[in-house]
């Protein structure tokens, strides 16, 4: 069997028609999803784009391979998936953001196209006690809106992508996975016209937010709140703008999973191909007074995941708590590969068997966690059926409901009444990690990795970075 994985940036996995969000126009997405199987509560492993984009390919946690923000360097003495397929006969093809940093070595994905490399990556997040302001995060904040020209990035990967299937390269014997990843809807949130018209801005709703809520903050929120410079809360037109510009660039992707699919099928390749639809972290978008990711909050940690295909079962709902990491065995498997001996540490399970309607057996929590540029100490959050649990990493802690409270506006965790969940939800943390000890080897490789930058790049250079320009 192919694959064809779809992959967009910052996508929060709860905006799409077909996920209870009727205001989001994803005609396609939600034609899709009834087709095969739509993973509801599907989490990354960390907000931010290099760290989990690491975690993705190579299928570990970022605090095993030590992929902490967005000047980590990949580290190639773990293999991808890219590898496993490569290795085993599969022919795979990327078209756009990969996002590495150098140096990298082998990331086992060598046919490639625009798949954005850093040469010495985002400074900000080796920089995090005290936390520092970034100059200009608010004004890109406040320049959204329609735009000509705003998605030239990805509209030459799509072509990319459908000359490739148009081609006779995915039409001969060898077996393909074919990658196509969009950097939208990221920010800035400028869209096409064509899309941002789709919406009214009389019926846009803004997220609950009091003054109260936003003093209550845990420490570390207030200090990303502080590093975008979003400490006040922008006015409604701004608000708005930002909001309908988000939506746009999601229906602008939508619109490009419409063609892919029609061309999949026009092509003769829709019967023998499984098409995996994802993305990398969520955004914010001005929930809890926040924008952009890196928080614990579910705009920030959920993504979508989407598959249908061979052997998937139409117009499943699996609620079910799952992982990106869970991609890596995935993948393999849905490509007749097999997994290999270095394999049998991975935290992932295939989401086969639950997307062909054929077994419950998954674990039942999914994991997220965060290291980088706004906040001075880790933060590591749990998913369990309807309970949501963070630790902030000598901060403290807190516990929603999200089947009563999916906004994450009421903390139980200082009643009594759930006490024994946050003991059992601190023991499973501890199982998986060792929070202290994590935060104490991000820290430590950020300090490492700031002196290497600091003697490999030029001085004024540097300087620049430091002052935040």
């Amino acid at each position: 069997m192919n694959v064809l994985l779809i992959m967009t940036d910052e996508q929060d996995g709860r905006r799409m028609g077909c996920m209870g969000w009727p205001k989001v126009h994803t005609p396609n997405l939600d034609a899709l999803a009834q087709r095969g199987v739509i993973f509801e509560n599907t989490y990354c492993d960390s907000p931010l784009c290099v760290p989990s984009r690491a975690s993705f390919v190579t299928g570990r946690r970022v605090s095993e391979i030590h992929c902490w923000d967005n000047a980590s360097p990949f580290d190639d003495a773990w293999q991808t998936w890219g590898h496993r397929l490569e290795d085993q006969g599969v022919h795979v093809q990327t078209f756009g953001k990969l996002d590495f940093v150098r140096p990298c070595g082998d990331h086992g994905f060598a046919r490639d196209f625009q798949p954005c490399y850093r040469d010495h990556g985002d400074i900000f997040g080796l920089m995090r006690n005290p936390v520092r302001q970034r100059t200009g995060a608010q004004a890109r904040r406040d320049r959204a809106g329609p735009k000509q020209n705003s998605t030239q990035y990805d509209d030459a990967v799509q072509q990319e992508t459908l000359e490739w299937l148009r081609s006779d390269r995915p039409k001969d014997s060898e077996p393909w996975l074919l990658w196509a990843s969009y950097v939208k809807p990221h920010f800035p949130h400028f869209a096409p016209p064509e899309f941002y018209d789709l919406y009214n801005a009389d019926e846009v709703e803004l997220p609950p937010i009091s003054e109260e809520h936003l003093e209550n903050l845990n420490r570390l929120n207030k200090d990303l709140r502080y590093h975008f410079e979003v400490e006040e809360l922008p006015d409604r037109d701004t608000w708005v703008r930002n909001i309908i510009g988000y939506h746009a660039l999601i229906s602008y992707i939508d619109h490009n999973v419409g063609e892919l699919l029609q061309t999949l099928g026009d092509e003769g390749l829709a019967d023998d191909t499984l098409i995996v639809f994802c993305s990398d972290h969520g955004e914010m978008l001005g929930a809890h007074g926040m924008w952009w990711k890196c928080a614990p909050y579910e705009p920030s940690v959920r993504t979508p995941l989407i598959m249908a295909g061979p052997g998937i079962e139409p117009g499943q709902r699996v609620s079910t708590p799952v992982d990106n990491v869970d991609l890596f065995p995935t993948l393999v498997e849905a490509t007749g590969c097999q997994l290999t001996e270095v394999d049998a540490t991975l935290p992932g399970e295939s989401l086969l068997p639950l997307a062909g309607g054929k077994s419950d057996s998954h674990r039942d929590y999914a994991f997220s966690q965060y290291h980088g540029h706004g906040v001075s100490s880790g933060w590591f959050a749990l998913r369990r059926r309807d309970y949501k649990y963070i630790h902030y990493q000598g901060y403290g802690a807190e516990l929603y409901n999200l089947a009563d409270d999916p906004e994450e506006m009421h903390d139980l965790s200082g009643l009594v009444e759930h006490q024994q969940r946050m003991t059992d939800f601190d023991a499973l943390l501890h199982e998986l990690v060792d929070p202290a000890q994590v935060d104490a080897d991000a820290k430590a490789d950020q300090a490492a990795r700031l002196e290497w930058i600091r003697h490999n790049m030029p001085k004024e250079q540097f300087d620049n970075k430091l002052a935040g320009e």
